[in-house]
């Protein structure tokens, strides 16, 4: 039965669990940091508050990114920066310091020792006192970035913590008087800065980029092994089809696909072989290997997924009998995106003013963050964005898949919604919350079953 493979392929891939976290923190000297700031001349160590002044008069506003926009709003991110064409660092000496660190670094992430890490110059931030950065995840800043890492330089500051979290888990640097402190973290992880309560926070900011490829999990691993094995039973049992898929073909045959959901968040310029991150690279690397000895086909995929609630308390609300609304999530705020009404029974307006974005009106996301899968009426995934073992550019398509398709394991990661729908009364219909997810995944299918998929390569569309 393929609900037994599903389930036993869950199992290896779970415990496929390498070594790492979601952050690292390192401490170094300063000495072989030579550091010259355009208008300012050569940084000294500790970074006296004169010097730390001077900086930020000569910085500019620090802007912050959401989607492919570029934004400005001292409420959400209050900084200083100055670019890097007005920063020069002595490369030499600074290899010496950072080429140890970022070995450390990549074990400490549990990037796989056949990849290396370079790290970037992308900017000098200050934080004086009061300023901060409300919390946020960072965007893929360069082809190949897999992290970011933040090098606080020694200066004396009270408050100002830099604070990293990942699934209930935390990382808090609050920087050294006397040394270097180096921190990464995958770019997915949600951080901030605290308030600065005295002093400067100075810090210079990297792009960690992927500079070398990782080989394939040694398919003697007893974990390939097993899981070579339970693709080629899955793939070689037939399963009912359902009949709004089945069309004029078979009531049954071999399942088309098998979807692993990955653990970490994934943008369209984030997503490749080369930048999965922690769990994720590793259990790649054990599916890679599986199908090939399978011979099944491999690709990633983003992953839209839409799941649907009954909220029978939308009844007692006049004001949602006939009206739909769309909330997304704005600067960490949920905002009213979209909202329209159609007529119930005749009557050609609505019963009550809809409240705004109010946090106690009935159809705020922030109420319905409890909801479980138990009180889930339905769910639908659709698979976009695909790329090819080869690593090709990646094509826009769209694939629906059914729950039995869906490889459990992995847990279930924290994953924030990016948009809901409320919908009243709708004469047939409604007193519905809706919410939308994005996550990444790996997809498989025999390479006997091809599917179709636009623009990929013969190799991997399962063509002879």
């Amino acid at each position: 039965m393929t609900d037994r493979t599903l389930r036993a392929i869950g199992e290896l891939l779970d415990a496929t669990r390498p070594p790492g976290s979601f952050a690292a923190r390192h401490t170094a000297s300063a000495e072989n940091l030579a550091l010259e700031v355009e208008g300012v001349g050569a940084v000294r160590w500790p970074v006296p508050p004169d010097q730390a002044r001077r900086l930020c008069e000569i910085a500019r506003p620090a802007r912050y990114g959401r989607r492919e926009q570029t934004l400005l709003d001292p409420t959400v991110r209050d900084t200083w920066e100055i670019p890097r064409d007005r920063v020069t660092i002595d490369r030499e000496r600074w290899h010496a310091t950072v080429t140890p660190v970022l070995d450390a670094i990549r074990e400490d992430l549990g990037i796989p020792p056949g990849r290396a890490l370079s790290a970037e110059f992308h900017s000098m931030l200050i934080y004086e006192t009061g300023q901060f950065f409300r919390r946020h995840q960072d965007s893929e800043k360069a082809d190949g970035m897999i992290g970011t890492l933040v090098v606080t330089l020694p200066s004396t500051f009270t408050g100002g913590d830099l604070v990293i979290e990942h699934r209930g888990q935390r990382v808090i640097d609050t920087g050294s008087p006397d040394e270097l402190t180096f921190v990464a973290f995958y770019p997915d992880c949600e951080h901030e800065v605290l308030p600065v309560i005295a002093g400067h926070r100075i810090s210079l900011t990297f792009n960690l980029v992927v500079v070398a490829h990782a080989s394939n999990t040694d398919s003697s691993n007893p974990t390939v092994a097993g899981l070579a094995e339970q693709l080629r039973e899955h793939f070689a049992t037939p399963v009912p089809v359902p009949s709004w898929m089945r069309g004029d073909g078979p009531e049954s045959r071999p399942p088309r696909l098998l979807v692993h959901l990955l653990d970490h968040r994934y943008s369209q310029r984030g997503l490749g072989w080369d930048q999965l991150k922690g769990v994720d690279s590793a259990r790649a690397a054990a599916l890679v290997t599986a199908a090939a000895e399978a011979d099944c086909a491999i690709a990633l995929a983003l992953a839209d997924i839409r799941e649907s609630y009954p909220c029978d308390e939308f009844e007692d609300e006049d004001w949602m009998c006939g009206m739909r609304r769309r909330w997304a999530r704005v600067d960490g705020t949920w905002k009213v995106v979209g909202q329209d009404w159609d007529a119930i029974e005749g009557e050609d307006e609505p019963f009550e003013e809809a409240p705004g974005e109010s946090p106690t009106a009935a159809d705020h996301p922030e109420l319905f963050g409890s909801l479980g899968q138990e009180q889930m009426s339905w769910s639908y995934t659709t698979l976009t964005w695909w790329i090819d073992r080869s690593g090709d550019p990646a094509v826009q398509t769209a694939l629906s898949i059914t729950d039995d398709e869906l490889c459990p394991g992995g847990g279930e990661p924290v994953v924030h919604p990016y948009a809901f729908e409320s919908k009243g009364f709708m004469g047939n219909e409604g007193n519905t919350m809706d919410r939308w997810y994005r996550r990444a995944a790996i997809v498989v299918w025999a390479r006997q079953q091809p599917i179709e998929l636009p623009a990929m390569s013969t190799a991997d569309s399962g063509a002879h």
